[in-house]
């Protein structure tokens, strides 16, 4: 009998070895299961493409502030040559009207030694002149340089802007 007791309960214990190894193994065969683990490597995907997209657009904002800050010089240099441009005008203009009140005063000058004087004195307003019209070329090649330096700067941003537009669209297609 003690060897009928010792076999049945060998025989109880591979059955339980056979229950629990099968406990052990049944659930990574259950379809729930294995519908919550595709779930859960789903949202971890969702997840990490998430936080890529953000720091993308964490990277892409502070780009864009930098931009912005670049635009803005860019703009101050151009209405500073802008300015001074405007300033040279009116210095050209002078000295052309100054030429101009010479030449009229030469015409009516009839004393040789009034004359003479005169002719210095346009000499030296057409040097003025010639001066005043160089610088205001100068500056104009400066402002036209500036204009070009902001619009390349402006499109720059847009590129940046445009890129901060995909990334908030791409974030929106994935909710």
């Amino acid at each position: 009998m003690r060897c009928h007791s010792l076999v049945l309960l060998g025989c109880i214990a591979l059955a339980l070895v056979t229950d629990v190894a099968r406990a052990q193994t049944a659930p990574t065969e259950s379809p729930t299961l294995q519908a919550l683990l595709l779930e859960v490597r789903q949202l971890r995907q969702a997840l990490q493409a998430a936080t890529i997209v953000g720091q993308r657009m964490q990277v892409t904002v502070s780009r864009m502030q930098l931009q912005v800050t670049a635009v803005a010089r860019a703009a101050q240099r151009l209405d500073e040559a802008r300015s001074k441009l405007a300033e040279a005008e009116r210095w050209r203009k002078r000295a052309a009207a100054q030429l101009e009140r010479f030449e009229s005063l030469q015409r009516q000058t009839q004393d040789e030694r009034d004359r003479v004087n005169r002719e210095l004195d346009l000499r030296s307003a057409k040097g003025e002149l010639e001066a005043r019209t160089a610088e205001e070329q100068e500056l104009r090649n400066i402002e036209s340089d500036a204009q070009a330096h902001v619009q390349a700067e402006q499109a720059k941003l847009t590129e940046i802007q445009d890129t901060l537009d995909r990334l908030d669209k791409s974030l929106e297609g994935e909710r």
